[in-house]
């Protein structure tokens, strides 16, 4: 999975690939870490907002 873009990754992880879905997400770790001001509470809701909204995309 490491060599995929995120558009192809997002394609994978809409149709339930849970894999591609955690991939998506180590890659913009350090960016969610970064405006979640170190609050345990903000990065969860940041990651499911994120979730949410690749579900709801439409490739």
């Amino acid at each position: 999975m490491k060599n995929k873009s995120l558009y192809e990754l997002g394609i994978l992880a809409k149709m339930g690939n849970e894999i591609a879905m955690l991939e998506i997400i180590e890659r913009k770790k350090k960016m969610i870490k970064k405006y979640s001001f170190n609050d345990d509470d903000r990065y969860q809701f940041i990651i499911l907002k994120l979730i949410e909204g690749i579900k709801n995309y439409k490739f």
